[in-house]
């Protein structure tokens, strides 16, 4: 689930204070470092961030046919555990650049049209002249107009009151968002919104006969083979993961929030390692994924206007220029943050993850964050 919307005071905040840092040149043309020396100075600022708040840290960093592997601090300080490079985490809305690449590929099939509308696509799913002229392009480029359920504080009730289990189905979310007026006319202006790839999702089962998790291990998980990855309708996560922590309650207290119901679905229920994330990004912006002409409908974009970090938004990617332009999609669910950032020839690549919410790690851990997802890119010093 990404939560732009609730935390980006704290995070514009920081990224405005960072943005002085921030280099101008691109990645390929930044002075080569040894690769010892390199790599010491991004494990010297991997450990900052964990020393700045967050319980650990994974950092994933390729220069063509370099890649370096670093974590730091714990996946559960409780019992002790390590982190290491390969734990899962929850990697949010990352989820919708998968669910987008799924919904293109069928465009790219001849199946559906980036310009349908989504009422006459799921007749009976939408309430009859709820969002009129909402278009598939739409859903995937955030500028609908729907509201976004997780807007509703009736959702997050239950898990800020404990019961990190609660079960809330598709439906019931959907009808939730259906509640609330439309925010503005389609295609207007950019509003994040879960509720859109909700309705992708649901496109996807209309036009396929399969359920959307079957869609998507066909389509990219077995074809890429994204073993550490997958799309759980359990709260558990499987295999060796990091445990991600929150501050919330009266008294606040850092809490474990790994076992929060993944109640955001085909819009932020992703689970991943930082390997499967790099993968996955390389192969569709390489091409293996989608075709140069959809892969071109993908990067056209518009202004985000709630971003953490100063962006713009594509048909389920977004699009950075800390030093030229990087690719990809950030994610940020309770207790969790991961931004995956690749360059347009694919030869430049780094996904940062930690397992504190952005909420609750605090301001220099945020700073020292950003600060190394740029240094590692750009490969600055």
């Amino acid at each position: 689930m990404n939560r732009t919307h609730i935390t980006c005071r704290l995070l514009v905040a920081t990224a405005t204070a960072l943005a002085v840092a921030l280099t101008t040149g691109g990645p390929a043309g930044a002075q080569p470092v040894p690769a010892d020396q390199a790599e010491r100075r991004l494990q010297q600022a991997l450990d900052r961030v964990v020393a700045a708040g967050a319980p650990g840290a994974v950092l994933l960093d390729r220069h063509g046919s370099r890649t370096t592997r670093l974590a730091s601090g714990f996946a559960d300080p409780v019992e002790g555990r390590r982190m290491r490079v390969d734990d899962r985490f929850r990697a949010a809305s990352q989820m919708k650049s998968f669910t987008a690449v799924v919904v293109l590929q069928l465009v790219q099939e001849g199946r559906l049209r980036l310009d349908d509308q989504i009422d006459v696509l799921l007749p009976g799913v939408v309430p009859h002249g709820y969002g009129a002229g909402v278009t598939v392009r739409h859903l995937l480029l955030h500028n609908s107009g729907l509201f976004d359920f997780g807007d509703d504080p009736r959702v997050l009730a239950p898990y800020f009151a404990g019961d990190l289990g609660h079960v809330w189905t598709p439906p019931q979310l959907l009808a939730i968002a259906f509640e609330h007026p439309p925010l503005f006319p389609p295609g207007t202006r950019f509003s994040y919104a879960d509720t859109g790839y909700f309705l992708l999702a649901y496109i996807v089962e209309a036009v396929t006969g399969h359920a959307f998790g079957d869609e998507l291990r066909r389509r990219i998980l077995r074809p890429l083979g994204l073993r550490g990855t997958d799309l759980p309708t359990v709260d558990a996560i499987a295999g060796r993961h990091a445990h991600g922590y929150i501050v919330f309650g009266d008294p606040p207290a850092d809490t474990d929030v790994t076992a929060l119901y993944p109640f955001s679905w085909a819009a932020g229920g992703l689970t991943s390692t930082a390997h499967d994330s790099a993968r996955f990004y390389r192969a569709l912006f390489a091409g293996r994924l989608l075709s140069p002409a959809l892969i071109r409908e993908m990067k056209t974009t518009i202004e985000v206007t709630d971003s953490d970090l100063p962006s713009r938004s594509g048909l389920g990617v977004q699009r950075w220029t800390p030093c030229g332009v990087a690719w990809g999609h950030s994610g940020n669910a309770p207790g969790y943050l991961v931004y995956t950032w690749i360059s347009p020839d694919t030869q430049h690549e780094t996904v940062l993850m930690i397992n504190e919410d952005p909420q609750s790690v605090g301001p220099q851990a945020l700073a020292e964050y950003y600060d190394l997802l740029d240094r590692a890119y750009c490969r600055r010093p």
